[in-house]
């Protein structure tokens, strides 16, 4: 019982520093306005930030059915991560990016290593896929303030176009969520990427269409990959 109430506690706190750093002004700024401060290709539609509701729902419903049935590793994992992202959304709005992409790389890396105490067989509510969406959409998210940041920061890119680097970008995650796919049979966590890459689509439509193409492109070789890719989870461990 006291692991259930640290991680409802924690829970609590991440859910409502999320929502209200999109609603209310954290050091005089909501998450919205620090990003629509600068013109950044590599970014999705603001509306493709609901998802945070999908996340915490999930995220909820898999803390009321594991009330007795955690680890200790995933209890400890759960708070950790909750608390990570509460801070990396005090230090972003404090304006210490640098930080921040820190904090939320650490927060990446915990949310895979809780991802990784489940089979790959499962496929349940109450045991991966919570996990599975939060981890795909903070790793879009970990690219997207990467990207960010370096705008912030008058990054040259080596001389490279600002909509090339996107497309880079894009092809990253597009390789890291078909890697996902693959070798942890995963279909959640490429389908989180196909919603963000439409928000990028949309947020850049005929302006930059080189972005746009590539994200909708990129859209069918995820949900071809979703489709067609069958590898045998038993062959994985």
């Amino acid at each position: 019982m006291p692991r259930f109430i640290m991680m409802t506690i924690s829970y609590l706190v991440s859910i409502i520093l999320t929502f209200s750093s999109f609603f209310v002004n954290i050091n005089g700024q909501s998450s919205l306005e620090i990003a629509n401060r600068f013109s950044v290709v590599f970014a999705p539609v603001s509306v493709s930030h609901v998802i945070w509701i999908i996340i915490y729902f999930l995220l909820g419903y898999w803390l009321v059915m594991n009330m007795k049935k955690t680890t200790l590793k995933q209890s400890a994992l759960f708070s950790c991560i909750n608390i990570l992202q509460a801070l990396t959304i005090y230090v972003w709005h404090h304006e210490l990016f640098i930080v921040s992409l820190g904090i939320t790389l650490l927060l990446v890396l915990y949310l895979f290593m809780l991802y990784n105490t489940y089979p790959l067989q499962d496929k349940s509510l109450f045991g991966r896929i919570p996990f599975s969406v939060y981890l795909a959409w903070m790793t879009f998210i970990f690219i997207t303030n990467t990207s960010f940041t370096l705008t912030a920061y008058g990054w040259n890119g080596f001389g490279l176009s600002t909509p090339l680097w996107a497309v880079i970008l894009l092809t990253l995650g597009g390789a890291i969520a078909l890697h996902i796919r693959f070798h942890h049979f995963d279909v959640m966590y490429p389908s989180v990427f196909i919603w963000a890459y439409i928000g990028i689509a949309i947020h850049n439509g005929f302006d930059e269409l080189l972005v746009t193409t590539a994200a909708l492109f990129l859209c069918g070789v995820l949900f071809v990959g979703i489709l067609f890719i069958k590898k045998n989870p038993a062959n994985q461990k």
